[in-house]
């Protein structure tokens, strides 16, 4: 229109006459106004169009409505696209989500469930990054939406659920709450969840008395009527419906009709009165605006047919699943062409964004592809560089820890020999000064016995150094066979407590205690008679009197616990980390090799067990070892 007035002034502007150019500035002037007052109501349209558009919309939200016959689910999709720039625009953050809250449901009421969940999970998105916690809450009750519509209820209920914790969060949300408790009753007293169903209606019932108005008490009485429905007793559900059917009668909204009729319907059923429940499951039907959903629509033409088949009205069910079947078919093809259209849109602007990005990227390809040899070329030759330093830094490596294993088999051996020479010559130099004592036959036979006593005593000592180190070189490289077979743990330790109580060179008493009266073990008995032994006389040698006991009990279903606890000197803290090293010893003074608990050691330690000192007990010593009852051998180690 403002082009053909554009065109309109040219063509009189081309006019010579004086006349004309009096026109000219007549008719400029009328345009002026003209247009002005064009732009002037447009604008005051556009305002007065968008302010009506968002009454409406607020109007439906306040009363917990998804659409109305003047507010179609159209509407609110095409209406949410032009609104929402500018509420975002205007900061209007909570009617913009509330906006977009009404638009799920309107894609999820006309059955366009993909279209529904997207929205949702978009809506959710924008309120997460704007950390807009209404929005978040709005986007779960949206979300909450979308389940329920799609037929699954206890998703539904966990978004209603989440969107009710967050607004309980927030002040002055109650008006939000009272938009999402109505659903997540009827939700609830759909999958049987009575208790948490009363507890919400409490709380609805408790917010009508603060804010009472119309609406809220048709949900409240509405709900609640489904609960005694549902719960067995229709007869206290009929004043509520009552009531429910004249409110409902006030507000005059074919929506709160559809709900009403509904809920007579499943109160028909229940109590057996089919035709009635027929009859409010037709009228349903025949309202307009049950044309708005068409899922609540299959839903309904379902529940219809059932009906009709509880009354052996077969014919007419299968007609009213046929229309079902149908209206789900036309449905689909409904929204998948929505669904294709709104792909062909996105396509066609990805299309023209790729094209204007073509060019760009050919200007640039070539210069990244050079940069990207030229990269290569210098990785490649970083990684040379690092392969070559790498493999010089293990031969560095390798070659130092083969210089610290052999200094530190030179020090070992060092030890070794040392410790050997010296514990070899102490019996060597008894045997040696000893025999030729015997040599003298000047001495008499008291002095003869004492002296074959200690030679003896001595062969014995040297005998058990040597098999000491035999026994301990051989665990080490693994030689050292175990003959593995089922053994009474208990047994074994009272004839261990035997032989060291006639062997021993203390007044203390060496004594068992077990509360098992047996205990069954796979394991090598000699070897395990060795370790007790071991350690019974090691306690004899720090224990001059008082008690030493060999104590067995079991530490749990697969393992056998054994504890060597004695009243003597005990071991200090700071040599107890120590004391399982060879030829460590406690008193240097004291007679024996100091391979026994190195031996202990290894021999537990390759049964599968482990061995250590309690460092809680202070009376004494207390060694502790574990054995399981069913070690892993080899089948060649067992007999």
């Amino acid at each position: 229109m403002i082009f053909a007035l554009f065109v309109y002034i040219c063509k009189i502007i081309q006019t010579n006459s004086f006349k004309g150019l009096i026109i000219v500035k007549k008719t400029y002037f009328d345009i002026i106004l003209l247009l002005t007052g064009i732009l002037f109501s447009a604008s005051l349209y556009s305002a007065n169009s968008t302010t009506e558009r968002l009454s409406k919309l607020q109007s439906l939200f306040n009363n917990n409505i998804i659409y109305s016959q003047e507010v179609t689910n159209d509407s609110i999709i095409l209406w949410e696209k032009q609104l929402a720039p500018l509420l975002e625009q205007n900061k209007q953050y909570e009617t913009l989500f509330e906006l977009k809250q009404m638009v799920v449901c309107a894609y999820a009421s006309r059955g366009d469930m993909s279209m529904a969940i997207d929205h949702a999970r978009i809506m959710y998105d924008k309120a997460k990054s704007m950390n807009y916690e209404i929005g978040i809450a709005l986007s779960s009750r949206a979300i909450g939406d979308a389940y329920m519509n799609a037929n699954m209820p206890k998703e539904g209920i966990e978004a209603y659920e989440e969107s009710l914790q967050l607004f309980s969060k927030k002040e002055n949300t109650e008006n939000h709450r009272i938009k999402v408790l109505p659903k997540l009753i009827m939700a609830l007293v759909k999958m049987r969840e009575f208790q948490k169903a009363d507890n919400y209606l409490k709380q609805l019932e408790a917010t009508f008395i603060r804010r009472p108005s119309e609406s809220l008490q048709f949900y409240m009485l509405i709900c609640r009527a489904y609960y005694y429905v549902q719960t067995g007793k229709p007869t206290m559900a009929e004043p509520l419906l009552t009531k429910a059917q004249s409110i409902c009668n006030k507000l005059g909204d074919k929506y709160f009709q559809s709900i009403n009729s509904y809920m007579l319907a499943i109160y028909y059923q229940t109590i057996g009165d089919y035709d009635k429940a027929l009859a409010q499951f037709q009228l349903i039907l025949t309202e307009n605006s049950i044309d708005q959903s068409a899922s609540k629509l299959i839903q309904l033409y379902e529940e219809q047919a059932n009906l009709l088949t509880k009354m052996g009205r077969i014919d007419e069910a299968c007609l009213i699943y046929q229309r079902a079947i149908q209206k789900k078919d036309s449905m689909n093809i409904i929204s998948y062409s929505r669904q294709i259209n709104d792909l062909r849109t996105t396509y066609r602007i990805d299309q023209i964004e790729i094209q204007s990005q073509i060019q760009q990227n050919q200007t640039i390809l070539w210069t990244i592809i050079g940069i990207f040899f030229v990269l290569i070329l210098i990785a490649l030759l970083i990684v040379h560089i690092k392969i070559g330093n790498r493999r010089l830094r293990r031969s560095k490596a390798k070659l130092e820890e083969a210089r610290r294993y052999a200094e530190n088999s030179i020090k070992t051996k060092s030890i070794f020999l040392s410790n050997m020479s010296h514990e070899i010559r102490t019996p060597l130099n008894a045997l040696s000064g000893f025999s030729s004592i015997l040599t003298d036959s000047s001495i008499d036979s008291k002095t003869r016995q004492q002296c074959n006593d200690i030679i003896q005593q001595n062969s014995e000592l040297l005998l058990k150094l040597i098999n000491d180190v035999i026994d301990l070189s051989s665990l080490e490289v693994g030689k050292l066979t175990f003959n593995f077979r089922e053994c009474d743990a208990v047994t074994i330790c009272r004839n261990v407590v035997d032989t060291v109580e006639k062997v021993k060179q203390t007044s203390a008493s060496v004594i068992f205690k077990t509360s098992l009266e047996s205990l069954t073990l796979l394991t090598d008995d000699s070897r395990l008679q060795q370790v007790l032994i071991n350690l019974l006389i090691n306690a004899t040698k720090f224990t001059t009197q008082g008690t030493i006991t060999l104590e067995l009990s079991k530490e749990s279903e697969t393992t056998a616990r054994f504890t060597v606890t004695d009243t003597g000197c005990g071991i200090p803290l700071e040599k107890q980390s120590t004391i399982f090293n060879r030829f460590e010893k406690l008193n240097e003074g004291a007679q024996g090799t100091g391979l026994g608990l190195s031996i202990c050691q290894l021999i537990i330690e390759q049964i599968g067990g482990s061995i250590g000192i309690d460092p809680k007990y202070t009376e004494g010593t207390r060694f502790v070892f574990t054995h399981p009852l069913q070690p892993n051998i080899r089948k060649e180690e067992a007999i």
